[in-house]
């Protein structure tokens, strides 16, 4: 069991808090609004209701002891980074901030933060990608360019196996998983010598516009 702190329990201070709670692990939630800790009351291990900007505060809930810290605090910027900094003053090993523009990525970035969150951006990938491709079930994106994505076997793998296919040596790609829709069966570690079938859906990483040729080129034949 690891031990979180999310500060800002908004929808997604309170999304990422329940689910890290719901997975058995410890979460501490801090947010300025009485209201809302009473709400997440039986969402998180502890409420507390406070004014993270405060170091003293952080410090006496025990946040330099947490294994990571995720920011949530809306638009004021000034205050997330005021937070962010006093974590990172209290050695908190990773802090990840959700951010609304790439301007405050960049101010996070440059204080040293674990990584920025934008989920309307991260959202809007998700449905182009998805609704742009008949292939592709679901769409994550990883660093710029690259992502994992759910897709559909194109005819041309059907009754290959991943060795044959030799994806990552000829296009760059890694198949993850696979997913057996008609069995509903997951191989996190697919067998690289079991034939693919065409009930089957494939998780890939690899970058964006290499997929996207791939799964053209091999559905067309070209």
């Amino acid at each position: 069991m690891s031990r979180f702190l999310v500060v800002g329990l908004g929808h997604f201070g309170s999304w990422a808090a329940q689910t890290l709670y719901q997975m058995g692990h410890e979460v501490i939630g801090i947010d300025a609004n009485p209201t809302v800790v009473d709400r997440h009351a039986e969402m998180v291990t502890r409420g507390i209701v406070g004014d993270a900007t405060d170091p003293a505060l952080l410090a006496d809930l025990g946040a330099d002891g947490v294994d990571a810290a995720i920011l949530s605090t809306g638009e004021n910027l000034a205050a997330s980074v005021l937070v962010a900094q006093a974590l990172k003053d209290l050695h908190v090993r990773e802090i990840f901030v959700k951010v609304a523009s790439h301007e405050a990525a960049r101010v996070f970035e440059s204080i040293g933060v674990s990584d920025t969150v934008f989920p309307a951006r991260q959202a809007a990938l998700r449905l182009a990608h998805r609704i742009s491709s008949k292939a592709v079930f679901d769409y994550l994106p990883l660093s710029r360019g690259y992502s994992m994505q759910e897709v559909a076997i194109p005819d041309q793998w059907i009754g290959h196996s991943l060795r044959d296919l030799e994806l990552p040596k000829r296009h760059g790609i890694n198949v993850v998983a696979l997913y057996d829709v008609l069995t509903d069966t997951l191989q996190p570690v697919p067998d690289p010598d079991t034939p693919l079938k065409e009930s089957d859906l494939a998780i890939v990483v690899g970058r964006d516009d290499t997929i996207a040729k791939v799964l053209r080129v091999d559905r067309t034949g070209g």
